[in-house]
């Protein structure tokens, strides 16, 4: 029982001990300078951007299949004008000085991440929606460019072209992070560090490809195999490219592989946020709006995803509609005492679940009931957070052959 965690154990340790080292000071350097000194001066710019009709009209009239995304456009060439700029001096410098120096690399990573994580997070978001709609550019665009975000920068953003579409959508929402999914939690305690440190390891298997193709082959679903495959080939082949042409493997490590890592730790750490809390309804069924979080007026939102449950169970209600959805659901809410919490960011909801920060935590809940004192509070979370459906050994021998048979057997 031992011996099948220490691998992943290990991993999962030095994976937290790179993001220390390398990737704490930025992402919190870079969030902290945007709460406490830009965000008043930029968000005003960017809204101005947003807003502009030029561009809104470009965007609806050349960019997007539906005019109503429009509203990913200032976001997008935000992204693409910062990692232009950034890669631009990065290569410029590997090409004339045959090297990159230490604080060079520093100041790239904090502008991968972005002031506020608005690089990092946008990344990711757009990859996001491009996985979710196909059809999300006019054809032209479809054609000529394809996903910009998930096949083409994504790769300097640690994302395996193709994931998205295929991983993300078939498995991860197809399953809702229940059993079967390669993003499965609950049978980790979600507060304990020990068992984050498995769980890392299980969302690079992830984030390469590999756990997502193993499932597809064992379900018989080729053409989505095939699909990744093509994704994970081209990942390897434009690393071995990048090494072709700058001759370092230092480069490719710092710029390539290390965006990988911190997206595999930082999104395995969000997911402890987002779906750390299950609890069973009457039939021994997971409640949707228990497993799936939803944050109310957070700071760090990107087109609706801090509304967890609706992205998952209402995937077709748009970002802006999200408050009217709320409204129809308090009932729900107040019956199962969802997870819905107010005035804080993905980050630090993850925070104070995995260190059992509980009084914190209880600070933000919104209880629909209105009768529950902060320690019935307090209680309720934590023993929700540490619920197991499965257990740890079990999941793994499913993962080693993730067939639908062995689905079934799961927690048996």
């Amino acid at each position: 029982m031992f011996s099948s965690r220490i691998i992943p154990f290990v991993y999962g340790l030095l994976m937290s001990i790179n993001f220390i080292i390398f990737w704490a000071i930025p992402i919190g350097g870079m969030g902290a300078t945007w709460k406490y000194l830009f965000k008043g001066a930029l968000l005003p710019i960017y809204d101005a951007i947003d807003r502009n009709i030029f561009l809104r009209k470009i965007a609806a009239n050349y960019i997007y299949s539906n005019p109503i995304h429009a509203d990913y456009f200032a976001t997008s060439l935000l992204l693409l004008a910062s990692s232009f700029i950034s890669l631009g001096i990065i290569f410029y410098w590997q090409f004339t000085a045959g090297y990159l120096p230490w604080w060079l690399i520093a100041a790239y990573y904090c502008s991968w991440v972005g002031i506020g994580g608005r690089m990092m997070g946008a990344a990711y978001a757009l990859a996001h929606k491009e996985g979710h709609n196909q059809n999300l550019y006019k054809k032209w665009f479809r054609e000529w460019v394809g996903h910009v975000f998930e096949n083409h920068l994504g790769l300097f953003f640690g994302n395996v072209p193709w994931n998205f579409t295929t991983s993300h959508i078939f498995i991860h929402h197809k399953l809702d992070g229940g059993s079967g999914d390669t993003f499965y939690e609950w049978d980790l305690d979600r507060t304990s560090l020990a068992d984050f440190m498995l769980y890392v390891y299980r969302i690079f298997l992830h984030m390469i490809g590999y756990s997502s193709f193993k499932f597809f082959i064992a379900h018989g679903q080729k053409s989505r195999a095939d699909l990744l495959q093509k994704g994970i080939i081209r990942y390897i082949l434009f690393g071995g490219f990048l090494v072709l042409v700058t001759r370092s493997l230092s480069f490719l490590f710092w710029i390539y592989i290390q965006p990988l890592l911190c997206m595999t730790y930082f999104l395995a750490f969000l997911n402890i946020g987002f779906h750390g809390f299950i609890e069973f309804d009457e039939n021994g069924k997971s409640i949707p709006c228990v497993n799936a979080t939803t944050i109310i007026d957070g700071d760090d939102d990107y087109f609706g995803e801090d509304d967890h449950m609706a992205h998952h169970y209402n995937a077709g209600v748009y970002y802006k509609d999200l408050p009217a959805h709320q409204a129809t659901k308090l009932e729900e809410f107040k019956k199962y005492k969802a997870s819905v919490f107010k005035g804080l960011s993905i980050v630090e909801l993850s925070i104070f679940i995995l260190l059992g920060l509980w009084d914190e935590l209880a600070k933000h809940y919104v209880d629909y009931t209105g009768t529950m004192t902060k320690e019935e509070i307090k209680t309720m979370l934590k023993i929700r957070a540490q619920r197991k459906e499965t257990s740890y050994e079990c999941y793994e021998e499913y993962l080693k052959n993730p067939t639908a048979e062995a689905r079934k057997k799961i927690g048996d």
